[in-house]
């Protein structure tokens, strides 16, 4: 079902909408002759049928209302994560300028390399439900950097403290994320039972009497498309990372920017001072 959940926004609201409305009028234009040709209505009225179906319209309301706020929940949740990893980027990115020039440009390099990894090869691969299999290689040259510097003053220690709490703050975020991308989506059995019960309420409709079929399939084309939307947009959120309202990797490109433009202030300023310093001095001849 990755297909499904590939669809942008506008095509899968055609697709749901299309079919629960496809499968509405089918259903009136072969149940409906069937019951007025029974006996049913000798013993239910149009009164009794519409009290019937305001009780199933109801019970859909609920379940699916609270489905849908399930969904929606999950989705900010998703979205929390994202932007707490890429805070943690940003606080270890900044916490790293304490260190030596050799360790400090290491660990440097190493975020922004794993900030354009997650934007450029995770992301992708996050919109079609997979996972990546080296995703932490390169943010491992990070940690190599942290572990080989020595402290020596106890502010150097209070720092390596420091950065190795973000550093961990860091992997838990990523691993937070990756655990929303495989795990956030609802079970078959919700589905079933929320299909089930818009189902249930939309037959209800096919046991009026009402002598125009064309008046017949409007109203039940008034149920139906409320019903529609409604699993809309919960096919549309279920899965956070993929479809039309997804998670966006904006917070990382943000993130991003930040470092790059610091990264080449402090290029220019080494620049400068290499070129400020004076020449060696030449030996004695």
């Amino acid at each position: 079902m990755n297909w499904f959940h590939e669809l942008g926004s506008l095509e899968l609201a055609a697709f749901v909408v299309g079919v629960v409305a496809l499968l509405s009028i089918v259903g009136v234009a072969l149940v409906a002759p069937r019951v007025r040709s029974s006996r049913l209505h000798e013993h239910f009225d149009n009164g009794t049928i519409a009290g019937l179906l305001s009780a199933l319209i109801g019970v859909y309301a609920v379940a699916a209302g609270l489905t849908a706020v399930a969904v929606w929940s999950n989705l900010v949740d998703a979205g929390s994560d994202v932007s707490r990893e890429a805070a943690a980027i940003a606080v270890l990115y900044h916490d790293l300028g304490g260190y030596p020039p050799p360790v400090r440009q290491q660990g440097r390099r190493a975020l922004i390399a794993y900030t354009k990894y997650v934007i450029n090869v995770e992301w992708p691969l996050h919109q079609k439900g997979e996972l990546p299999r080296d995703t932490l290689r390169i943010i491992d040259k990070a940690q190599q950097a942290l572990v080989s510097f020595e402290p020596v003053s106890e502010g150097q220690k209070i720092l390596q403290a420091q950065v190795l709490r973000s550093y961990n703050q860091l992997l838990q975020a990523h691993w937070q994320r990756l655990q929303a991308v495989r795990d956030t989506a609802l079970p078959a059995e919700l589905w079933i039972v929320v299909i089930l019960l818009g189902a249930i309420a939309i037959s209800s409709c096919f046991l009026l009497r009402v002598d125009s079929f064309t008046m017949h399939a409007t109203v039940t084309l008034l149920v139906a498309a409320p019903i529609a939307l409604v699993l809309y947009f919960i096919a549309v959120s279920d899965h956070p990372f993929q479809g039309g309202i997804n998670v966006s990797p904006a917070p990382y490109r943000e993130v991003l920017e930040k470092m790059l433009l610091v990264a080449e202030v402090e290029a220019e300023e080494s620049a400068e001072a290499a070129a400020a310093a004076p020449p060696p001095p030449s030996p004695a001849q």
